[in-house]
């Protein structure tokens, strides 16, 4: 996954944290929904453009997807690095490693880098990434090979200059010091801790310790294990054959090599049983941050697609019975929303939403309640069809832009899915069933065993809390 679903549930929950309590959205109970849209229920066929498959000199398996209908060029490839790989008890050198390899090399500054990409038009990024990382150059076919010339010297002569990784620490321990005051930084914090209290997944930054620790020499030994090909997939889409591609890819890191890399091995932790309420207090908050989790399925699962199709009908986007029942038609909050975070090894449903502190209880209820609803009574056709064909419209128009057609293979050759994966997910989707839905959904929403991340004034809403399940108050961490 490129940036973690972690961290974006943490930033739109802070985001909803600092939304004025006073602006209430008004009311939609009245609102009737005509249902004139012209919706087909026939499924839409879909056969992905093949990509076409090459090996690099550096050992690289490359996938190709060949389009010229615009002159714009991507590649992308995997990095064996990541939060997962960072050292014991120094959480955060993949992210450093990451920031600061554009930051200078030994033949440009970070000025100098800065301003040959913004010249090219291009743009290069590196991402340290949760379980793996990632490198991409996007640029116009004329400025590509430009474009690759700059990743390329990043990735081989990144130096990490002490003056850049002493600012990086100092930004970070000022990011960490505001996320106290932050409670969307503060329930993810907590809620990684409590899902996987035993290993490097309960961090999604650094800390203020492993700051302290952190070398150059740390980046540098990471920089050197884990920036290699290793065997691993790249991708390019857009105006280039398979024989420029490799021609080119050739040229400028063909002599960057490295690996093997030894593969991460995490178990999937089975849910938690027990209900528990996790209160961080937060004196005098007017709002009230709300994440209801447990641990549910890896993106292997075969429940996966029926999960999708349950989430959309729970929790994804404003048709979603969270969204119109606790944010339109109760005025709870601004915003509400439910997913999952399936990968290799995290295997996690939230729910989350910040209310206003008075109605902390009832919006909290509300929530609990949906989770029950769903995992109770059969969806109504009428909603889990809208459901449905929301999911395939989303994929379909997604396949406009060939570098979003490379991203769909480039996961589907990274967990080893048939090759006909995607061909056959709008068939699979469509083929969903009341049944299957409320199926997953007695399975993975966690209606009696919810693990209840509460972030807001514990003396206003402390003893409320225990209606809801055994309370521990926690410390406002912020590390």
């Amino acid at each position: 996954m490129t940036k973690s679903f972690i961290l974006s549930l943490a930033l739109a929950a802070v985001a909803a944290a600092q939304a004025p309590p006073q602006q209430q959205p008004q009311s939609l109970a009245g609102v009737v929904r005509l249902n004139r849209a012209p919706v087909s229920n026939t499924v839409l066929p879909v056969k992905l453009p093949r990509p076409v498959e090459r090996k690099l000199a550096n050992g690289a398996r490359l996938l190709v997807i060949e389009s010229h209908r615009v002159p714009l060029v991507t590649f992308q490839m995997m990095i064996p690095t990541g939060n997962l790989r960072d050292p014991q008890g120094l959480p955060g050198v993949a992210a450093a490693t990451a920031a600061l390899m554009r930051l200078g090399t030994k033949t440009r500054s970070a000025k100098e880098i800065a301003d040959t990409i913004a010249e090219l038009g291009a743009t290069v990024n590196i991402a340290g990434g949760t379980e793996n990382g990632s490198i991409m150059v996007s640029a116009l076919t004329e400025n590509f090979d430009a474009a690759l010339a700059v990743l390329a010297d990043i990735l081989q002569n990144a130096t990490f200059p002490q003056d850049e990784f002493d600012k990086w620490k100092t930004r970070m321990r000022a990011q960490i010091e505001q996320s106290k005051s932050q409670p969307g930084a503060l329930a993810t914090e907590r809620m990684l801790k409590v899902l996987y209290p035993s290993d490097a997944r309960q961090y999604f930054r650094p800390t203020l310790a492993s700051l302290d620790k952190m070398t150059r020499e740390d980046l540098l030994a990471h920089y050197k294990k884990y920036y290699v090909p290793s065997g691993e997939w790249a991708g390019i889409a857009g105006d280039i054959t398979p024989a420029q591609a490799v021609a080119k890819l050739d040229k400028v890191l063909g002599s960057w090599k490295g690996g093997p890399v030894d593969k991460l091995s995490l178990p999937i932790p089975a849910p938690i049983t027990e209900k528990k309420v996790y209160l961080i207090p937060r004196p005098n908050s007017v709002q009230t941050m709300l994440y209801v989790t447990n641990l549910a399925i890896d993106r292997t699962n075969p429940d996966y697609i029926d999960c999708m199709v349950m989430n959309q009908v729970l929790g994804s986007g404003p048709s979603s019975r969270l969204f119109r029942i606790v944010r339109e038609e109760k005025g709870f909050t601004y915003g509400i929303s439910s997913g999952f975070n399936a990968s290799h090894f995290h295997n996690t449903f939230a729910a989350n939403t910040s209310v206003r502190t008075e109605v902390t209880e009832p919006a909290l209820a509300e929530v609990l309640k949906q989770f029950t609803e769903i995992r109770e009574k059969p969806v109504p056709d009428g909603e889990l069809a809208d459901a449905k064909s929301a999911i395939v419209a989303s994929f379909v128009l997604g396949l406009e832009n060939p570098a979003s057609v490379l991203g769909r293979w480039m996961t589907q050759r990274e967990y080893g899915f048939p090759e006909d994966y995607w061909d056959q997910y709008t068939a699979k989707v469509m083929a969903v069933t009341a049944a299957d839905v409320q199926r997953v959904a007695k399975k993975y929403v966690p209606a009696d065993s919810a693990q209840i991340i509460v972030v807001g004034d514990a003396g206003k809403i402390g003893e409320l809390m225990k209606k809801f399940g055994p309370v521990e108050e926690v410390p406002p961490e912020g590390n």
